[in-house]
């Protein structure tokens, strides 16, 4: 029996930290790790009980809406449905997914390390497919969600989306956000030991290459209201070209939009 128990237990522990990592990651909650931890922990231990006890699935659901309260904490009663509505949506993608490779590969689940291996590599799997999801939500973005005030070293700077800009620097794998040139100066005075780099564009005219920067803890504004602190980022200066609003004096990547400013918010 123990075995068993150990079985349903590690079963359930891969499928729960699969799905409760890829719902907070798609409604971008900001959740810490000892809640994270918890949640899926809880869950698990509740999944083996009621399957164990042959208890009716409308228990599980019930304490499974009180888990995710206690994960989400949700400010309203719309915003809780949402993310319920998101789990249980991405809950039989996964399992889909679980099937459709059994299927493809003709697996016998029924041999337990069979099992285990196939949850371990669909769910890995299911993360690269949630990893671009949102990109399904550009339809919604308006002209009114892509303006930022951008708090740099003091210096306040008006800061524009640009969607079809995804540049990243290759070596750290950092967002880039390409600032007027103006404020080189200002921005780089008593900042002498910031990180400098090459950084290659490639442009319709061909490629360029520009001095670029590792900066620290930018902080980002929307309507004066405070939306997130860039722990690090790479400036490159340049001259904005005549695309970008006339106030504008920066750029912002499509990534750094979606991942960081709570961008195409679900």
């Amino acid at each position: 029996m123990k075995i068993y128990l150990d079985y349903i237990f590690l079963e359930n522990l891969i499928v729960n930290t699969v799905i409760i990592i890829e719902t907070i990651k798609f409604t971008k909650s900001k959740i810490s790790n000892k809640r994270k931890i918890f949640v899926i922990l809880i869950d698990t231990v509740l999944s083996c009980f009621f399957t164990l006890n042959n208890y009716s699935s409308i228990f599980h659901f019930i304490f499974s809406l009180i888990t995710f309260f206690i994960l989400f904490k949700p400010k309203t009663l719309f915003e809780y449905i949402k993310k319920v509505l998101c789990f249980y949506m991405l809950y039989i993608m996964y399992l889909g997914l679980i099937i459709s490779t059994c299927i493809i590969l003709k697996i016998n689940l029924e041999i337990f390390i069979y099992k285990i291996l196939i949850y371990i590599f669909t769910g890995f799997l299911f993360h690269f497919i949630c990893k671009d999801l949102w990109k399904m939500w550009k339809m919604h973005i308006t002209e009114n969600n892509l303006f930022y005030t951008l708090w740099i070293n003091g210096i306040e700077i008006n800061a524009f989306v640009d969607t079809g800009n995804s540049v990243k620097e290759p070596i750290t794998s950092l967002d880039v956000i390409f600032v007027n040139s103006k404020y080189k100066e200002k921005i780089l005075n008593g900042n002498e030991k910031l990180n400098k780099l090459k950084l290659e564009i490639n442009t319709i005219s061909g490629n360029d290459e520009k001095e670029a920067y590792i900066v620290k803890d930018i902080i980002v504004y929307k309507r004066k209201n405070k939306i997130a602190k860039l722990d690090k980022i790479v400036l490159s200066f340049s001259s904005i070209n005549s695309s970008t609003p006339e106030k504008y004096s920066a750029i912002i990547g499509y990534n750094t939009y979606l991942e960081k400013l709570e961008g195409v918010i679900l």
